[in-house]
């Protein structure tokens, strides 16, 4: 149970890490005997910048109960970009390791650089016009990888998965599906 709740706020940082949490999500908590919900808070952005440029967004940490135990998940800073360019330096390392056509592909990473970055491989399904359909239904595999790109883990949920356990591999699907996804899905429409 332990290193489920440890696997469970490491999943909630890389959200937060993310962006992309802040109010949408509930956790459930429970005390004893009855259940309730606590929402994911964060407060305001603690810094406002006014420029033409994209400004590193800073939030303060976010306490989170879960499982009667209460986690603080540390402030974050930067933005995560997207990508699916077929160039881009995650992309390729994903697409050369695993043999895996790049158009398949989607990456968002983490600016300024850490090992924040995840490629999102999609199963090659297409719509009527024969354009791809990237969405959560058709997410085939999330691949972390490594500022460096010298460490690349891959999960599928339950299976495909290299480098990672199935637990970390279903919270790391679950979270790719629920915030990062729909955080992202205007650029995998585009």
């Amino acid at each position: 149970m332990k290193g489920c709740k440890i696997l469970l706020a490491c999943g909630l940082l890389v959200c937060f890490l993310l962006g992309g949490c802040g109010a949408k999500e509930e956790v459930p908590t429970t005390t004893a005997p009855q259940t309730t919900t606590a929402p994911i808070t964060t407060a305001a952005p603690a810094t406002t910048t006014t420029t033409t440029a994209p400004a590193p967004e800073t939030t303060q940490a976010a306490t989170i109960v879960f499982g009667g135990e209460v986690y603080t998940v540390p402030e974050k800073s930067g933005d995560m970009l997207f990508t699916d360019d077929p160039n881009n330096k995650f992309i390729r390392a994903v697409a050369d390791k695993y043999g895996v056509d790049a158009s398949l592909l989607a990456c968002i990473y983490k600016n300024p650089s850490s090992d924040s970055n995840f490629v999102w491989q999609f199963n090659g399904q297409t719509d009527a016009n024969g354009n791809l359909i990237r969405n959560t239904s058709t997410l085939k595999y999330v691949y972390s990888i490594s500022a460096d790109c010298n460490t690349i883990a891959r999960t599928g949920g339950l299976t495909g998965n290299d480098g990672m356990s199935i637990t970390a591999g279903v919270l790391l699907m679950q979270t790719t599906k629920q915030l990062m996804i729909p955080e992202f899905q205007d650029q995998l429409n585009a």
